[in-house]
């Protein structure tokens, strides 16, 4: 994984010549630069370098200026081509953000951009991880068929617990993605498949 810029980067503007902060407009002008989607990565985007740890405040106040630049009200009131192409970035500077300002998405979109195992390469998941879950789900419908409340929000307790704990171990594993270690990337892709297991049991509990 490089945090260097992609070749097709454009440095300052084409219209106003000003340095350009995102390779998909001119926040000086306004000006949307033709440069192809697919060849900028989404931390390209808001200009920061790829990386789990991000700053939050940063990334939301340069997404906030380049929603307004890209925005088909502002960006598009000149043709129906110019309009066209507003959408598409704006559509994708808002994919890019929700991507980044999530840690579980942003470790995601890390491993990808490492060459990692996608979910559907690898469905593993650590250890006697199922077999857990299978014995949690069961104590929660036993406890949601006898009303036992308090049954409830102990095993709430406990899988916000675990998925704590996984959280925790995806950031460490994110953090040392640029050793380039196959290892690491493999056992990345069984906690971000872990994590799911236990986001799906805690959408079965009442919420409140």
């Amino acid at each position: 994984m490089s945090d260097k810029a992609s070749p097709t980067r454009p440095t300052h503007c084409i219209d106003c010549a000003k340095p350009m902060e995102s390779p998909i407009c001119c926040t000086h002008c306004g000006s949307l630069n033709p440069v192809p989607l697919v060849s900028i990565n989404y931390f390209e985007f808001f200009d920061i370098k790829p990386g789990y740890d991000i700053n939050q405040d940063e990334l939301h106040k340069k997404y906030l200026c380049l929603s307004r630049t890209t925005h088909p009200d502002m960006a598009g009131r000149d043709s129906d081509e110019m309009r066209n192409r507003a959408l598409m970035l704006n559509a994708e500077l808002n994919r890019a953000y929700e991507t980044l300002k999530d840690p579980i998405e942003r470790a995601e979109y890390l491993l990808a951009l490492a060459g990692g195992p996608t979910p559907s390469d690898d469905k593993s998941v650590p250890g006697d991880l199922l077999g857990e879950i299978m014995m949690i789900r069961e104590e929660i419908e036993e406890a949601k068929s006898t009303n036992k409340t308090p049954m409830l929000e102990t095993l709430k307790n406990q899988i916000c617990q675990k998925e704590r704990t996984v959280r925790e171990q995806i950031a460490v594993l994110a953090r040392s993605l640029d050793k380039n270690d196959p290892t690491n990337k493999k056992a990345m892709r069984k906690q971000l498949n872990a994590i799911k297991y236990w986001n799906n049991l805690l959408e079965q509990l009442p919420t409140g």
